[in-house]
């Protein structure tokens, strides 16, 4: 039977498996097989890696504004990708190096997430032992550079919209208090990054780029075995959402958060295997977490300056103003969240029947 090339490409419309497998520049007989569990997250794991060492080394907390080629002398400590690894989804890389210090830290703090979400959502994969230990340094230098990023986030409330609401004075004098404790945060941050600890994360990053011995269980493929594991996520996340609902406080909001990255981290690499669904399920999950993510950092500042204003009462004017600020901004970040979170409902329901 001869299939004419129309023919051909729908039939591969309609054979998500066929999309994955033909990649451009491979032919037919070269097509690459399918993927197993540990190819996928190797594969995942090693893009966030490589992302956290660009954007955590050298002189990174020295902020400047001009752009920046692929750092050379990492790229000679790493081995080439396998070919699967090089053809699937490039939107999980973001690996290079960011311009800014505000930029980079975030970028950093991100792929620690990612690897930390992962290792948990995808633990059966990997050595209990090892996968706890790691998430636990991530946890640790994450908060450290959280400092760091917090304060980024009061710069900018001060800075974009202060100027709404108080004079130029007083915009001023925040941010000279801002920025003399970011300064501190970044020397701290320093100080970790030439320490032995910070030192064996680089070598745990290694080993995610080489690829951590991964159980038996990694060598079944990933469409198999994969979005099975993610149920359990699924799990956590209506568990955090059932609280929200009955008691939405600031706190249960934040949990709902923490569980929706796991959600939408999962998805992003079960996206590899699964397509649409997985990616829309993902999406959805991203943005109440972003909404989220408004409504904590508004939370957090409010606390920021009224600790503030306990220990200096020349600003307390200027403080009352941008608390009042930052109340509204609250009050807008919770509005929808519920409906935002029966959109993720619709959608992981859709992708599972």
């Amino acid at each position: 039977m001869v299939i004419n090339p129309s023919e051909e490409q729908h039939s591969s419309a309609l054979d998500p498996q066929a999309r994955l497998h033909r990649v451009p520049g491979i032919d037919a007989d070269e097509r690459l097989p399918e993927p197993t569990a540990g190819m996928v997250l190797h594969r995942v794991l090693a893009g966030a890696a490589r992302t956290f060492l660009l954007n955590d080394m050298g002189d990174e907390l020295i902020d400047d504004t001009t752009g920046r080629e692929m750092v050379g002398p990492f790229d000679t400590l790493v081995r080439p990708r396998p070919v699967w690894a090089q053809s699937a989804a490039i939107e999980l890389d973001g690996i290079q190096r960011r311009a800014t210090q505000t930029e980079r830290i975030h970028q950093s703090r991100v792929a620690l997430r990612r690897i930390r979400s992962n290792v948990r959502t995808f633990r059966l994969l990997v050595d209990p032992a090892w996968g706890t230990f790691l998430r636990a340094e991530l946890a640790w230098y994450g908060d450290r550079l959280g400092q760091a990023r917090d304060l980024h986030i009061m710069r900018e409330v001060i800075t974009t919209k202060g100027p709404t609401v108080i004079d130029p004075g007083q915009v001023a004098r925040l941010d000279e208090v801002v920025s003399a404790r970011l300064a501190t945060a970044l020397v701290d941050i320093a100080a970790e990054r030439g320490g032995a600890r910070r030192f064996q994360l680089t070598e745990q990053m290694m080993v995610l780029w080489d690829g951590p011995a991964f159980k038996s269980k990694a060598q079944r493929p990933a469409r198999e075995v994969m979005p099975v594991m993610l149920h359990r996520a699924w799990h956590d996340l209506r568990g955090a959402a059932r609280t929200a609902r009955k008691k939405p406080t600031d706190e249960n909001l934040h949990k709902l958060r923490i569980r929706l990255k796991d959600l939408r981290y999962g998805c992003n690499t079960v996206t590899l295997v699964e397509g649409g669904p997985a990616r829309k399920t993902a999406k959805a999950a991203e943005r109440l977490q972003t909404r989220l993510g408004d409504l904590h950092d508004a939370c957090y500042s409010i606390e920021w300056l009224h600790a503030l204003a306990d220990e200096r009462s020349d600003l307390a004017d200027p403080i009352d103003d941008l608390v009042t600020l930052q109340r509204d901004a609250a009050a807008q970040a919770r509005k929808g969240w519920k409906r935002e979170l029966k959109e993720i409902e619709r959608r992981w329901r859709r992708w599972q029947t």
